[in-house]
């Protein structure tokens, strides 16, 4: 049988593709081959670097740098593919060099290897050495302590040494690809041979075509009338399965599109049916599925929602101009009351005839209404009106008190009512003090509110961050005799943090513990690893909390009066500084107590997912 251009363009496709296949494999294998190569004498110099930090680890320093040179000589391997064995002290003076002598060659301390194997205990690089003029791979091991690091010991070898040892692998490689690819061709060659007659598939796919299966395609060659018979129902195959797959993807964008709206949509027609609500509405208004009734009917507006100002919102309007409107919704649910905007507007629906004079017409009108939970706006809009009206009484108190103290005053007489002033004098100053907290608190508060930035985290070290918050609330504590213990486990040592907010969240939670704890109590601040997350708790012995505030304490100006009412009376904004402190951190803070056994407080800090600030 005569081959035709197809069977050309199919053998010569299928052999250029197994053979840049075949190819790409070997170069594949063979750049694994020398990663794992390369590896392999990394860890030998490794190895030999180990070796060598073992025996003559403590020598590797100034005074004993008399001894390394003749080492160096005596244990590398000597000549050019051999491996070379370099002593460089801690300031980068070379002690020793296998292949040159230490007093011509300059210092080692800029090499790259040598600046990583001082900064991580190991380094490794692969360049031309400016002291033997051939290509190296190197590999550096520190000696001594890293804070206190006597030199490095460097080995490496050429890197014309490593290629040669693998030409051979690389040899057979490409023999094994050249028979895959003549192999290959030797395949290509039957198969365009078995996929020349097309006849019998032509026949089966118009069977198939029709039946509308759109699913088989016919193989053609040549220019024959067979092939134009088959490029024809190709054609005609492929337009029709186009028109229906843009149908489908419309139809599958749009539903995508409406189920993955974060704002619930219902639609309604112009007979006042639904015809579309997406999850999210259902959701919020916990209602079915429209499309579960009649098929292509939708239920009746005042049948699907419930809610009489939504049913207002649906009906269409009495004239074809746009009509938006709005209503506030509360709806109660298991989760609480949730508070939702209801936005409404008429819309242009398609018809469902196809007529030329249907196209003319005006399109029939629906309603859209958009439903937008505004829960935690309207939570946030009462907790700023709560918080300015808890702030004004909180201020308005002690004023009070310093007003009426300060009328009195002028009314006594300064000698014979000298008693008497002094007491309504220590009112002013008492108030005048507890206004003072009350103003630095709320400065505190709108710093940390406003920090949402955790760039400036630096490595701290617990030891010393809690002897600071020791030495601070020293005196606090020791007016009450009470005892301020700490404990730090092991791992929990050092941790990154923001300084400041790590004290004022600290200092706030340590003041509670020691206002709150009687004569002669117990504080104990610890710190253990959580983790890659530092737990921070403090811990007292004091009066505790009743269950149902603990819930709340973290609020603005709430106070727990009933168990503490015998401590100094607080702003009520400390743990609120603590929860925002902690969360600009990203952290969490959790609350446990009991009453008359005390309370313990967790501060968890992750680690930052990034930190440029140097080491404290």
């Amino acid at each position: 049988m005569r081959t035709g251009r197809f069977f050309w363009k199919l053998f010569i496709g299928a052999t250029g593709l197994l053979a840049l296949a075949i190819l790409s494999s070997v170069a594949l294998i063979l750049a694994e081959f020398d990663k794992f190569y390369l590896d392999d004498v990394s860890a030998q110099l490794r190895s030999y670097a180990m070796g060598l930090a073992e025996r003559f680890g403590d020598d590797v320093d100034l005074p004993g740098a008399h001894d390394l040179d003749a080492v160096a000589k005596e244990f590398g391997a000597g000549g050019l593919d051999g491996i070379r064995i370099t002593f460089i002290a801690a300031n980068g003076t070379v002690l020793g060099d296998t292949e040159a002598m230490p007093a011509t060659m300059e210092s080692h301390a800029d090499r790259p290897e040598v600046r990583q194997a001082f900064r991580e205990g190991w380094g490794e690089s692969t360049r031309r050495s400016s002291t033997v003029s051939r290509a190296l791979k190197y590999v550096a091991l520190r000696v001594g302590p890293d804070s206190a690091p006597r030199g490095v010991i460097r080995a490496s070898m050429p890197v014309r040494t490593i290629g040669e040892r693998s030409q051979s692998t690389r040899r057979l490689a490409w023999r094994i690809a050249v028979t895959a690819i003549v192999a290959a061709a030797c395949l290509a060659l039957g198969l365009a041979k078995l996929w020349a007659q097309p006849i019998a598939r032509i026949t089966a796919a118009a069977r198939s075509l029709s039946r509308g299966d759109l699913s088989s395609r016919i193989e053609v060659t040549g220019r024959d009338e067979t092939a134009l018979l088959a490029r024809s129902l190709n054609r005609m195959r492929e337009r029709l399965a186009a028109q229906l797959e843009t149908i489908d993807h419309q139809r599958r964008t749009f539903e995508s599109f409406v189920s993955q709206l974060s704002e619930g949509a219902i639609v309604a027609d112009a007979d006042g049916r639904i015809i579309l609500a997406n999850p999210e509405a259902r959701r919020m208004l916990r209602l079915g599925d429209p499309s579960d009734g009649k098929a292509g009917v939708g239920p009746a507006v005042e049948a699907y929602v419930p809610q009489p100002v939504l049913q207002r919102l649906l009906q269409p309007s009495s004239e074809h101009t746009p009509d938006i409107e709005e209503a506030d919704l509360q709806i109660d649910g298991p989760e609480g009351t949730m508070s939702v905007l209801a936005r409404a507007s008429d819309i242009a629906l398609p018809r469902l005839d196809s007529t030329r004079e249907s196209e003319v017409a005006a399109p029939p009108i629906g309603r859209l209404v958009v439903l937008t939970d505004v829960t935690e706006l309207a939570r946030t809009i009462q907790i700023k009106t709560d918080f300015a009206a808890n702030a004004s009484h909180e201020l308005r108190t002690p004023l009070s008190a310093i007003r009426a103290a300060v009328e009195t005053l002028h009314s006594l007489d300064a000698i014979r009512d000298a008693p008497d002033a002094a007491n309504f004098i220590e009112v002013i100053e008492r108030h005048s003090v507890r206004m003072e907290e009350m103003v630095g608190d709320l400065l505190e508060l709108s710093r940390v509110e406003s920090s949402r930035s955790r760039s400036d985290s630096l490595m701290l070290r617990t030891a010393e961050v809690f002897e600071d918050l020791r030495a601070g609330y020293s005196h606090a504590a020791s007016d009450k005799a009470i005892s301020l213990h700490i404990a730090i486990e092991a791992g929990a040592e050092s941790f990154l943090a923001n300084p400041q907010l790590l004290k004022l969240a600290l200092g706030n939670v340590i003041d509670n513990a020691i206002r709150y704890t009687d004569q002669r109590g117990t504080v104990e601040l610890s710190a253990r690893r959580d983790d890659e997350a530092i737990a921070i708790e403090v811990a007292d012995d004091g009066c505790g909390i009743p269950p149902e505030d603990q819930a709340r304490v973290f609020e603005r100006f709430y106070q727990v009066r009933r168990s503490r009412s015998g401590a100094r009376r607080g702003t009520g904004l400390g743990l609120s500084i603590v929860k925002h402190a902690v969360a600009a951190m990203g952290g969490t803070v959790e609350l446990t107590s009991t009453v008359g056994a005390g309370t313990r407080v967790t501060v968890t800090i992750p680690p930052p997912e990034r930190s440029d600030k140097p080491s404290s």
